[in-house]
């Protein structure tokens, strides 16, 4: 089972979008520029922090006095005493009944609220405040209208995030990697629509096939088109003309 500092990790990597690393243009190339940034601190840095802002309660850590305590039983014990006497035995007790903090339990609910608080925001690639009910409880702002309409996203401002592109990649029965390549890509902005007769379409680039390394790079774009073709009749269009590109005879044979 996750922790909740994995748990958190997870959806953090969802919410900077850490797995669009393969493509090369546009925002996802800002994205990539602070990629290493934000692994390296969800990696090695949110932990130390949250370890520190604890650092203060490490002198009454429950698991740090615990261990002392049997210790010093155990040698108290080992010398023939009876610890229960001991002034020192007695005080660590005390400690434990009455200031003891368990600091791992206190780490654990800080990455479950921070876990919480981010998920409440975040849904399926967009940023929005989600409904949470609770039995009881309701408060509007109100200054003695005598009809007050509210709603749950008042004063808030949301643009629907664009699509989500990646690369994908797939193995020919001869064993050889073939990846489609998305080369350029370009989305409506501001939450407009784009008009009837100019959809986006997924269409082969001007130099659609490439070798690298054994792989086979099959290129396309997403942009604009004049809408008379679906994009079912695009894809053909496009594995005809992958099959019969010439000098790629060999991959084509694979590909068929």
């Amino acid at each position: 089972m996750a922790t909740n500092l994995e748990k958190l990790r997870g959806l953090l990597q969802e919410l900077f979008q850490l797995n669009q690393a393969d493509l090369d243009f546009g925002i996802y190339r800002i994205m990539n520029q602070k990629r290493d940034e934000v692994i390296r601190f969800l990696d090695k840095d949110l932990l130390p922090k949250v370890q520190s802002a604890f650092k203060q309660y490490k002198s009454a850590d429950k698991s740090v006095l615990q261990g002392d305590l049997d210790k010093l039983v155990a040698n108290i014990t080992n010398a023939g005493m009876n610890p229960n006497e001991s002034p020192k035995v007695k005080e660590l007790r005390q400690q434990l009944a009455e200031s003891a903090v368990d600091v791992t339990a206190l780490e654990n609910e800080v990455f479950s609220h921070l876990f919480n608080f981010f998920r409440r925001y975040y849904s399926e690639g967009d940023f929005i405040s989600l409904r949470r009910y609770k039995e009881g409880v309701y408060a509007i702002p109100y200054e003695g209208e005598e009809v007050k309409l509210h709603w749950a996203n008042a004063d808030q401002y949301y643009v629907k995030s664009s699509e989500m592109f990646r690369d994908y990649t797939f193995i020919v029965a001869g064993g050889k990697r073939v990846r489609v390549h998305l080369v350029a890509a370009s989305t409506e902005q501001d939450n407009n629509k784009a008009a009837p007769g100019n959809e986006r379409r997924f269409v082969l680039a001007d130099d659609p096939l490439s070798e690298g390394n054994g792989e086979l790079f099959i290129r396309f774009e997403y942009r604009p088109h004049d809408g008379k073709e679906k994009q079912d009749d695009l894809n053909e269009q496009a594995i005809d003309a992958i099959l019969k590109k010439p000098g790629f005879e060999q991959w084509a044979q694979e590909l068929g």
